[in-house]
């Protein structure tokens, strides 16, 4: 059992926002890379796509480990889940598979490469979410450029207003103005 302490410290650093992967499936990983030192630094984000073919660890030290096929050539990361330098694990497709640990995938030559089976019942229920939530997100945009356009039309509206008022203010002092300009315009009579 670990100290209270430090318990404390790992759970604020852990992230809260893993999606729950498995071996076999799927994942992208978005990996943070730094270029450059001093003021040019540049930061960009480096998407490894691959099977998962092990999660192991625990708390804050949770590891995965991500293997895909580049060119023939078999390329396996291991990430750390709760680092500061993977950005995100964005889970692509469900698999089926009976061992948490698939290194059986590294011997495997040619087409047998992707022996891992699609859970086709989870794909096709995280697809369905995913469209259902990007409905709400359309609807919430379209709502949102509604209310925006609505209050953009009663801004000019008021403007309008606004200015048609201060115009019939501005006759109306005029007029209120000429009678009393037209009294003190009449020529006094000339003087012999």
């Amino acid at each position: 059992m670990k100290n209270a302490v430090i318990q404390e410290i790992e759970n604020k650093q852990k992230k809260s926002d893993v999606s729950n992967f498995r071996a076999g499936d799927t994942v992208k990983v978005h990996q943070r890379i730094i270029e450059g030192t001093g003021d040019k630094k540049k930061e960009r984000i480096q998407i490894f796509e691959g099977v998962v073919i092990s999660r192991h660890g625990s708390g804050i030290n949770e590891m995965v480990s991500v293997r895909k096929v580049v060119d023939g050539v078999g390329v396996e990361k291991a990430f750390p889940i709760h680092t500061k330098t993977v950005a995100k694990i964005e889970l692509v497709k469900y698999g089926k598979a009976r061992r948490a640990r698939l290194f059986y995938l590294r011997d495997l030559i040619g087409s047998k490469i992707t022996r891992v089976k699609e859970d086709l019942q989870k794909n096709i229920e995280a697809a369905a979410k995913k469209s259902a939530l990007r409905k709400e997100q359309d609807k919430a945009r379209e709502q949102a450029k509604l209310a925006e356009k609505a209050a953009k039309e009663a801004e000019e509206k008021a403007q309008k207003e606004a200015e048609a008022k201060a115009v019939a203010e501005a006759k109306a002092a005029a007029e209120t103005a000429k009678p009393a300009e037209a009294a003190t315009d009449i020529p006094a009579a000339p003087s012999a």
